[in-house]
């Protein structure tokens, strides 16, 4: 599938024909679509009938291919199929829901989060979440809905960060200032839409509201651990029970849905560790991160948290945002997304208006070391820091080159970065140069396009990108359309 297809990949899905309807076979068991379709709702033990719909690849965006036969599959072995694909997986929000189905991320209703924090609540391990506050995340059954249904929701990936090496969060401000980014953007869109006559939809601020409501009621608006009770939070339990399977509105049209590390993915707990079933799970969930930060998807957000309340006690890391390992790499992959897609909240560094980096020239980031960076805590003095050095400092080089080749050169043919960059420097040319040297060193790249529009080049910048572009030995075209060069706009 190509990028725009994959953007609406979820427009493929067909509702099963009735029980006397001819009903194909699924071209990727062999089984009956109705068969293929049981078969998986007893894998992610749902009732029977919970799935209705198929995958039909004959379908590009809300047209068939002209003169192309239909192509059933059923709907796990097609939502299977995309999680294998190297490209396609970052372009469709459906990525992330069925990664939620496998139980390899857990995703959380907007609404209950906001709920949950306006209580007083501090986020917790997603183990211990599941197992206290169930009704926070989204169940099988509303993501299949969410899924199939044409009222999209939206999804919120939040990279921020750790304000201690225990909890990333002990003092609960990110959590209040992320709901109420997100209760910022629900208001301004809701301003825009009632000018042209359209309700309302302030998912947030209800839960809140309601939140809020029960906090003053229950506790006099005080956060305390009472007689009797576990912790704080003991009290909130029988608010986020599930007491029901689907709980979605029926038009789940900008429905916030929300991803957090700490919350989603199976977290490493003080005794117990990890089971051997949520190790392998956490490992997947590394390995699909970038479809969360750089989903080109429209319905999938990027939300960048760059505060780090240092005044406030229990905040023990007080590195920024722009030099910690993680928060680099997360970044450096949503630089692809377009800014509508972004929400910053907090201090904003020139850093963050990144380029993409060659993955030798990440590495080199990661690994770059400086004599006045030098502290206890950082006897090496690397710029890039991690709490798990170590280890984590390999582990998000490897990430980020697996993304670079999922996405920029396995079986890709054309290259699109129009309007994504203000390439405006000598600096900014040298990197993007570098970058394409680097792709087209790759056995497997097959690039043929570039398309460079709106890139803001000069006369400084784009001689180290030519360079670069050189190494593309399949390049058939070059477009450098609406920049400040007097050049042709399209090279061939």
């Amino acid at each position: 599938m190509d990028v725009r297809s994959s953007n609406l990949a979820y427009v493929k899905f067909r509702e099963l024909p009735g029980e006397r309807g001819r009903c194909p076979d699924c071209r990727c068991c062999g089984q009956l679509l109705r068969a293929c379709n049981h078969r998986w709702e007893g894998v992610l033990k749902v009732k029977t009938d919970a799935i209705t719909h198929y995958y039909d690849f004959a379908w590009t965006g809300y047209r068939k291919i002209e003169g192309v036969k239909s192509m059933e599959v059923g709907f796990g072995c097609a939502m299977d199929a995309l999680l294998e694909t190297s490209g396609a997986k970052h372009h469709t929000e459906l990525t992330l829901y069925w990664a939620h189905v496998l139980n390899i991320f857990a995703l959380m209703k907007g609404p209950e989060v906001a709920k949950y924090v306006a209580m007083g609540g501090r986020l917790k391990p997603r183990q211990e979440m599941e197992k206290r506050f169930l009704g926070v995340y989204l169940s099988v059954e509303e993501v299949l809905q969410l899924m199939t249904g044409r009222e999209r929701a939206h999804i919120y990936a939040l990279s921020y960060c750790w304000q201690s090496a225990k909890h990333p969060d002990p003092t609960g401000s990110t959590a209040k200032t992320v709901m109420q980014g997100l209760e910022k953007k629900e208001k301004d869109r809701d301003d825009r839409r009632k000018e042209i006559g359209i309700p309302k939809k302030s998912f947030v601020c209800e839960g809140r509201e309601d939140g809020e409501n029960l906090f003053s009621n229950e506790r006099g608006g005080k956060r305390e651990k009472r007689e009797g009770e576990e912790d704080e939070e003991t009290w909130m339990e029988k608010y986020f029970q599930r007491t029901s399977t689907n709980t979605l509105p029926e038009n789940t049209y900008d429905f916030p849905v929300y991803f957090q590390d700490f919350t989603s993915l199976h977290q490493w707990l003080p005794v117990k560790g990890r089971t051997p079933e949520e190790n392998a799970l956490f490992k997947q969930g590394l390995g699909l991160l970038s479809c969360n930060y750089r989903n080109t998807s429209i319905d999938v957000y990027f939300i960048r948290c760059t505060d780090v309340p240092v005044e406030l006690e229990g905040v023990t890391n007080k590195t920024p945002y722009h030099k910690r390992g993680w928060t680099n790499f997360e970044s450096r992959v949503a630089a692809v997304k377009f800014g509508f897609s972004t929400i910053h909240l907090g201090p904003l560094t020139g850093t963050l208006e990144q380029v993409l980096l060659s993955p030798p020239a990440f590495q080199r980031l990661l690994e770059e070391k400086r004599l006045e960076e030098r502290t206890d805590d950082n006897k090496e003095g690397f710029v890039v820091r991690f709490t798990n050095g170590k280890e984590d400092r390999p582990l998000v080089a490897n990430l980020y080159r697996a993304f670079v080749l999922d996405t920029q050169v396995r079986g890709q043919k054309k290259i699109e970065m129009r309007g994504k960059y203000n390439i405006d420097t000598k600096e900014k040319g040298e990197m993007l140069g570098e970058y394409f040297a680097w792709m087209g060193e790759q056995s497997e790249c097959q690039v043929e396009e570039v398309y460079l529009e709106h890139c803001e080049f000069n006369d400084d910048s784009l001689p180290p990108i030519a360079a670069g572009l050189r190494a593309l030995s399949s390049l058939r075209k070059l477009d450098l359309s609406r920049t400040n060069l007097g050049s042709p706009p399209c090279l061939r």
